[in-house]
């Protein structure tokens, strides 16, 4: 999946002033994103309006500042990768949907990794990335809790929520960034390695049986 096109539709609006104003909006945040995927981590407002085709006088008649442009860039990344509507297939066996959410994140997490290092870079300049990383981390979470509602929903609250963590924490992009850049290992071996610690350690949380959590 490439992070490519734009859905903005033009193509009815009679005023060309409107048109034009859109395609230059679209023609800059594409430029962004087109940027972010070769790697760089902070695009400049001269380099973003080259690969526009614009000048920068035109990148902030249309945005305030760069970071109103890289909030609107990341925003839509995020709608474009992750759906937080695609449905899930709850009646799978759980085997089959460890499997299939081992395959789905890999691949989704691999391709997301420039976005992600942009995120991180521009995060304190461009506090609305920062929430929109934070609203990510919150739909991965709900999209798990989905994934695998069938046992959860069969814990007790304690149980349930330590559980969810920990399906998180092993799940979450993080981990994905910690087996590609910290150790080294391939996309396929960071695949293999997702598969086994579901296979070896999710699967038991899921169906073990567990004893009340004390609180804290």
């Amino acid at each position: 999946m490439k992070i490519i096109g734009f859905p903005v539709d033009v193509s009815r609006s009679q005023d060309g002033r409107i048109v034009r104003g859109l395609r230059t909006r679209k023609a800059l945040i594409q430029a962004t994103l087109d940027l972010i995927q070769a790697g760089d981590v902070e695009p400049t407002s001269a380099a973003i309006a080259t690969i526009a085709g614009v000048s920068s006088r035109a990148l902030f008649q249309h945005f305030t500042s760069l970071a109103d442009l890289y909030a609107a860039a990341f925003d839509l990344a995020v709608s474009r990768a992750f759906d937080g509507n695609r449905p899930i297939d709850a009646a799978a066996p759980l085997a089959s949907r460890i499997e299939l959410l081992v395959a789905d994140r890999a691949q989704l997490f691999e391709e997301w990794l420039p976005v992600w290092h942009f995120a991180e870079r521009v995060r304190s300049v461009a506090p609305a990335v920062g929430s929109g990383v934070v609203q990510l981390r919150r739909l991965l979470r709900e999209r798990l809790a989905g994934w695998f509602e069938a046992e959860l929903s069969n814990l007790d609250a304690g149980a349930h929520d330590l559980v969810l963590d920990s399906l998180d924490l092993a799940f979450g992009l993080d981990s994905w960034m910690n087996m590609r850049e910290q150790l080294r290992l391939s996309p396929v071996h960071a695949s293999r390695t997702w598969r086994f610690t579901a296979q070896a350690i999710v699967l038991q949380a899921l169906t073990a049986p567990h004893q009340p959590v004390a609180a804290a």
